[in-house]
């Protein structure tokens, strides 16, 4: 008579280095996930990457961009459509619309950034967004000199990270965690058509 084992019995192999050394590794890796939402939830700072410790800035910066969006909605009226295929003294128009929201935005820029803050943390936040914001103003004025041109050309930003520099700046002006004044992002228009 032969004797079988039965399967409570039977002699277990140990487990392979290989299988030891993986459970070892999803161990880590799910404490080091478990740790990480417990730093979120309880440790982190609620101060966004782009907010500015100087509160008072953003009331001075938003009363001076509603004034500047006020300004921009004093321009000409451009609603009636879009127009295939434009004159060049049609876009020589549209690029003095461009043109005159654009040095709108300038303006206010240099008031807001002109703001004081009492931080160097806000001085440098301020100074990254000044520069961003310059290349929007940079691509307006491209924009325009080659409508004046006569080159009907669709209107593009310059990329940062993979997309266009007003998501940066936007971030800075009205993002999840940024300074809450939406007044002061760039505007969706090239003139002065803006929506209530």
């Amino acid at each position: 008579m032969t004797a079988t084992l039965s399967p409570e019995t039977a002699p277990t192999a140990p487990p392979s280095r290989s299988k030891l050394a993986v459970k070892i590794l999803l161990v880590v890796l799910c404490l080091g996930v478990a740790a990480m939402w417990v730093y979120y939830f309880f440790g982190a700072s609620d101060q966004g990457v782009y907010q500015l410790q100087d509160t008072t800035w953003r009331v001075k910066a938003d009363v001076v961009c509603t004034a500047a969006q006020n300004q921009r909605r004093s321009l000409a009226d451009t609603t009636g459509g879009y127009i295939a295929h434009p004159t060049k003294e049609q876009m020589a128009q549209r690029a003095d619309i461009v043109d005159q929201a654009t040095d709108i935005l300038d303006k206010m820029l240099n008031d807001i950034v002109a703001i004081p803050v009492a931080t160097d943390r806000d001085r440098l936040l301020l100074s990254s967004f000044d520069e961003k914001y310059k290349m929007i103003i940079a691509d307006r004025r491209r924009y325009a000199a080659s409508l004046r041109a006569g080159k009907l050309v669709p209107y593009t930003e310059t990329l940062l990270g993979g997309g266009p520099i007003t998501n940066v700046v936007e971030d800075f002006t009205a993002g999840v965690k940024g300074n809450n004044i939406p007044s002061c992002s760039p505007p969706n228009e090239l003139g002065g058509d803006i929506k209530p």
